[in-house]
């Protein structure tokens, strides 16, 4: 497929490659010829300096005929702007980026009237990200698929934990709950494990069951905690913004510092229900005052990578609360879980892979099965899918999973039957208008049938 994409900050450069990796043709373009230099340096795109809102430079770019235009710069209005002179040049359809509290109140009537494909909104992606993550408070990240019904949940084995030295299978015997270990890290490596593979302390595993399932699973492995209900944001931009309305609404105690006075006081009539402080997040003396030790939760939002790793390393270090770090730069990843951070979010890999479930679903519109939802799970290592059957698919279908031939390092995790979750074993078949979930190593899957030998 071919893609004109018009910004190539952090969201847009990082889109380019994963759709050049998917093997479709991508053009970037950018006004800022150090981000276009960047580009071309880092990575096997074709870029073209220039404002993507002129017809002229959306020609060079070969708009016409494109299967998609996405903008992605940092202004809602430029994006706006790009997407309707596209569509009038020949582009199929168009995805913008829009992130003004403003314009999402209003956002269906953007969308209809620019005949836009999608709207994606990088920051409120993120917000939903955090708030399911203080859903569990012992989980890293908690992805949810089936409309809800079924969740995913990252988790760190503790030094302590019961499960140390067992199975899965033994594990499963045991604990006699429906759910599936799916996807497991570990210093030497990323996983798809099976039912001999062992756990052992340090491991990162990820859970997939019903929210039943999962709250019983917790419990029965001595996880639960008080529930949150206060937490402290550093950081009052976007994600901010969004992050302490949804919270406040779910009945938390909420407390944002934020270094710039203008923006406090147009977050003190934004949020009413929060509590804004005027003040450095870095300042451990204001932390202490403003009371982190008596949080339940701590998140930091600052704009740079580096504050915020510190500051949710002090919270870790001085409180009992959970900490959620947003980080925008790949290689700061591994460190930051080598220093025992508990939760990280990227804003980035949250909005492509957003669109690259749309691409996918484009991909296969014609096929026996569409992708519902996509993640990447385990620090970007593995690939977490829904499909809905929409027709029987040969040699799968109607067929007892043990007797599926299935690629190597795939795991069926889950189908939702008409609201039904079940969690497979090698009797359960895949049947027409199923939603089914599964996790992928070192694949990348457009539709059901390709996960067949």
């Amino acid at each position: 497929m071919k893609f004109v994409v018009i910004g190539a900050g952090k969201i847009g450069g990082t889109l380019s490659q994963q759709l050049v990796e998917e093997g479709h043709s991508v053009i970037a373009v950018d006004s800022n010829s150090e981000a276009v230099k960047k580009l071309l340096n880092s990575q096997d795109i074709m870029c073209i300096e220039g404002n993507g809102a002129t017809a002229d430079i959306q020609v060079q770019a070969g708009i016409k005929g494109a299967d998609l235009l996405i903008a992605t710069t940092a202004h809602d209005e430029l994006n706006m702007v790009c997407c309707m002179l596209g569509r009038q040049l020949g582009a199929k359809r168009t995805i913008c980026r829009v992130r003004n509290p403003e314009y999402y109140d209003q956002i269906d009537i953007i969308k209809n009237n620019l005949g836009l494909a999608l709207i994606i909104n990088p920051e409120l992606t993120t917000a939903r990200e955090i708030a399911n993550g203080l859903v569990f408070p012992t989980a890293a990240k908690v992805e949810v698929f089936g409309k809800g019904r079924v969740e995913m949940v990252e988790l760190k084995i503790s030094e302590d934990s019961q499960l140390i030295g067992l199975t899965l299978a033994e594990i499963y015997k045991r604990l006699r709950l429906k759910f599936l270990i799916c996807a497991v890290q570990r210093e030497s490596g990323t996983f798809i494990p099976s039912g001999d593979f062992v756990l052992h302390a340090g491991d990162r595993i990820n859970i997939a069951a019903s929210h039943s399932d999962i709250e019983r699973f917790f419990r029965e492995n001595g996880l639960v905690k008080n529930k949150i209900k206060s937490v402290m944001i550093v950081g009052g931009g976007k994600i901010g913004y969004y992050l302490a309305k949804m919270l406040s609404s779910m009945g938390m105690r909420v407390k944002v510092i934020e270094k710039d006075y203008t923006r406090c006081t147009e977050l003190c009539d934004e949020v009413p229900k929060a509590t804004i402080i005027h003040g450095d997040g870095t300042d451990q003396e204001l932390l202490l005052d403003e009371g982190i030790k008596e949080v339940d939760a701590f998140v930091a939002l600052s704009g740079l990578d580096e504050e915020n790793i510190i500051m949710s390393l002090y919270a870790k270090n001085n409180s009992g609360a959970k900490t959620i770090t947003k980080i925008n730069r790949d290689s700061y990843i591994d460190m930051a879980r080598m220093l025992g951070l508990d939760t990280i979010v990227m804003p980035k890999l949250l909005t492509t892979g957003t669109i690259l479930s749309y691409v996918r679903s484009l991909e296969n519109a014609s096929s026996e099965s569409r992708i519902e939802s996509h993640y990447h799970i385990v620090g970007n290592k593995v690939e977490a899918i829904e499909f809905n059957i929409k027709e029987n698919i040969p040699h799968l279908t109607g067929i007892p999973l043990k007797d599926v031939r299935i690629k190597k390092n795939i795991l069926i995790c889950a189908i939702i039957r008409k609201r039904q979750v079940i969690i497979p074993n090698g009797s359960d078949t895949i049947e027409l208008d199923d939603s089914v979930i599964i996790v992928t190593k070192d694949q990348r899957f457009s539709e059901l049938r390709d996960i067949l030998e």
